[in-house]
């Protein structure tokens, strides 16, 4: 039977974060109830037992924001209406300053057995300056509680932060690998349009650090971790020996998953879906008219070689030539071949048994050489 994740949209926060471009809003406790009752919907509407759930994703936003009650019955639909297979990672973003006991008991119970944690920064100076909700205090203290439950736990980091050191990221690295967290995802500012960071930066107002800096930092994390036992198994992701984030790698290797929430997205049967995105009209949308689709997209072959290619060579192990010929009845190597040899030549990509992967240097002009792939 085939594999499928399952991703699940809480689109609320308690504020906006400075940097963030995600489909999240403050200020809409009150909608809490009718989202439930139109995610529950959808998720009922789309029951399917054909496929094996290897992983349930619950992002945001916020999770936590909501009473954990709400968690729960997302959680028993779940598991009523799809075949969850024993052993699927389970995982449920939090923010620290909303995190408790009873909440986690909660989670623990409804059959979450991953959680992800975002700090982003260990300076109070620079979480008070990109918005964060939370002391790093606050973080400490919510993490030993998070402990009590869980053994499996992601951090969140970014680094490029505006005015962020060097040694303040080195700092935050050193500081989260003592708590010895299975799996941390480092992440570099990107100014997207629509959030304030990009606002100021319009206006002349916001101190970035310039790109030497940046891949600066990116390098000293990867051999940083490396040294404390973490694989590098994706540009931007880090692993203690079997902690993979599961859930990612399904996107990586373009495999099935159901999307449900607003603004989530969907990937079936070489279709790709769009929901509604903002929250009102996804609600009405449900409630009303029982979907909350807005786009579809077919892809035709050619976007799904590319998009095999191009996600999967952000995985450091790349892509073998074995599973592009399983999926197509092709060799990546005849249809790629220009462009493999292009960068074979620059020194940007390399071929190790048949398996197509970026080198150090390539994955700093990972963009570009992506790019390349597309039709």
């Amino acid at each position: 039977m085939r594999e499928i994740g399952l991703y699940i949209h809480i689109p609320f926060c308690k504020r906006k974060c400075y940097y963030c471009d995600f489909n999240s809003y403050a200020g809409y406790d009150y909608l809490f109830e009718d989202y439930i009752r139109a995610l529950l919907m959808e998720i009922e509407s789309n029951s399917t037992k054909n496929y094996n759930v290897v992983s349930v994703y619950i992002g945001g936003g916020t999770p936590n924001i909501l009473p954990p009650s709400y968690i729960d019955e997302i959680l028993m639909s779940v598991f009523k209406n799809y075949k969850i297979l024993d052993g699927c990672e389970i995982t449920i973003e939090m923010n620290p300053g909303l995190i408790t006991e009873e909440k986690l008991k909660i989670y623990k119970g409804s059959g979450i057995n991953r959680v992800s944690v975002g700090l982003q920064a260990f300076q109070n100076r620079l979480l008070k300056y990109i918005g964060r909700i939370h002391t790093i205090e606050e973080f400490f203290r919510n993490y030993e509680l998070v402990k009590k439950f869980f053994d499996n736990i992601n951090i969140d980091l970014m680094y490029a932060l505006p005015t962020q050191t060097f040694k303040e990221w080195q700092e935050t690295l050193k500081e989260v690998v003592k708590l010895q967290p299975t799996h941390i995802s480092t992440y570099s500012l990107i100014l997207e349009p629509n959030t304030f960071f990009y606002k100021l930066y319009e206006k002349g107002q916001l101190s970035i650090v310039d790109e030497e800096e940046e891949l600066r930092m990116y390098h000293w994390g990867i051999e940083f971790l490396k040294e404390k036992g973490y694989h590098h198994y994706e540009i931007s992701n880090f692993a203690l020996p079997t902690f993979e984030c599961r859930h990612n790698i399904l996107y990586w290797q373009c495999k099935n998953y159901l999307g449900f929430g607003a603004g989530a997205h969907s990937y079936m049967k070489d279709v790709r879906y769009s929901n509604i995105e903002n929250i009102k009209d996804y609600i009405t949308g449900i409630l009303e008219r029982k979907i909350a689709v807005k786009e579809k997209i077919k892809l035709t072959k050619e976007d799904r070689m590319a998009e095999f290619m191009f996600l999967g060579m952000r995985m450091t192990k790349g892509v073998c030539d074995e599973d592009f010929k399983k999926r197509f009845g092709v060799s990546l190597f005849e249809i790629y071949k220009k462009i493999i040899q292009k960068y074979l030549n620059e020194g940007l990509i390399e071929v190790d048994n048949e398996c197509v992967k970026l080198t150090e240097r390539g994955i700093d002009v990972s963009n570009v050489i992506f790019e390349e792939f597309l039709p």
